[in-house]
C-alpha cells in the first residue's frame, strides 16, 4: 500500500513539474503529444540558451529539469498522463494569458494622466486567490516587489499612492534653488539649468553601501587638484571633504544624489 502511495506521488509529481515546465516555458497551449514535442523542439531551435528549472522532487531532493528530460518523459508518457499534461498546461496558459490582460489593464490605468518620469510598468501580476496578488511592477524610479492582499481597485490605489509619494519627492539644486521631481532628475536631467552635474547611484556594494558613481566622484575630484585619493575615503563623506559637490538625499529613492558644479574645491576641514 505504501509503494503504491509512493509510485502515484512521484507521477502526480512528475506531470505537474512537467505541465508546469512546458507551460512557463512555451507559453501556449497544447493539443496531444505530438504538438507538445512539437512545441519544445521549437523552442530547443530557436533559443540560444535551453530553459532548465530547479525543483525539489517528491523526497525532498534538489533536481534540474531540462528540455530533453521533459521531452523523453513526455515520449514514454501512458495516454492518460498525457491527458494531464495537456490540461494542465491549457489551464496555466489560460491563466498566464488573464494575469497578462489583468497587468495591461492596470498599466494603462496608473498611466492616465502620468506625468513625465512617473509612469507605471507591469513587470508580472501574479493572481493566487481571488484577492491575493503577487506583483513585480516599476512606478517612476523605483521598482517593487510584494504580494498584496485586497481587490485589483485597492492594489491599484496602493501603487498610485506610491506614484504619489514620489510625485512629492522634490530636490532642490543647492546651487541655485531649482526645484524638481527627484523621478524626473533620474530619467531625464544630467545637468541643473544653472549647470551643476547630477550624479546619483545605480549601484552600490550590499557590505559596504559604496557604489561606483560615488568612486569615480572622489577620484575625478582628487585627480583635478592632484591630490592623493583618501584611503578612507569609504568613511567619508564626499560633500565634506569638497566644497562643491551637494548631496541631496535619497528622497523615496534607495540611491544617493549629489550635485556637482566645478570648480573643484577642497573644504578647508574635511569632515
Amino acid at each position: 500500500m505504501r509503494e503504491r502511495k509512493r509510485v502515484i506521488r512521484e507521477r502526480k509529481f512528475v506531470i505537474e513539474s512537467v505541465s508546469d515546465f512546458i507551460a512557463d516555458t512555451c507559453g501556449r497551449r497544447v493539443k496531444s503529444r505530438e504538438d507538445i514535442l512539437s512545441a519544445l523542439e521549437e523552442l530547443r531551435a530557436r533559443s540560444a540558451i535551453v530553459p532548465t528549472h530547479v525543483y525539489t522532487d517528491a523526497s525532498g531532493q534538489l533536481g534540474e529539469l531540462t528540455i530533453e528530460k521533459v521531452m523523453e518523459a513526455v515520449r514514454e508518457a501512458s495516454d492518460a498522463a498525457v491527458g494531464e499534461i495537456v490540461e494542465k498546461v491549457n489551464r496555466k496558459v489560460s491563466k498566464m494569458e488573464m494575469e497578462d490582460d489583468l497587468a495591461r489593464q492596470l498599466e494603462e490605468r496608473l498611466n492616465r494622466n502620468a506625468p513625465p518620469s512617473l509612469d507605471v510598468e507591469v513587470i508580472e501580476l501574479l493572481q493566487f486567490t481571488k484577492n491575493f496578488w503577487g506583483i513585480k511592477v516599476r512606478v517612476g524610479a523605483n521598482t517593487y516587489l510584494f504580494d498584496f492582499e485586497g481587490t485589483l481597485d485597492e492594489l491599484a490605489e496602493t501603487l498610485l499612492k506610491l506614484r504619489r509619494e514620489q510625485e512629492e519627492d522634490i530636490v532642490a539644486c543647492p546651487f541655485c534653488g531649482a526645484r524638481y521631481v527627484r523621478a524626473f532628475v533620474m530619467e531625464y536631467l544630467k545637468e541643473c539649468s544653472c549647470g551643476a552635474r547630477i550624479v546619483y547611484e545605480t549601484a552600490k556594494d550590499a557590505a559596504t553601501g559604496y557604489s561606483p558613481e560615488l568612486e569615480e566622484l572622489w577620484r575625478e575630484g582628487c585627480s583635478a587638484l592632484g591630490i592623493p585619493l583618501p584611503e578612507n575615503r569609504e568613511r567619508l563623506r564626499i560633500d565634506g571633504f569638497f566644497e562643491n559637490v551637494k548631496y541631496v538625499g535619497k528622497g523615496t529613492t534607495g540611491w544617493r544624489m549629489w550635485f556637482v558644479k566645478k570648480p573643484w574645491r577642497r573644504r578647508l576641514k574635511a569632515s
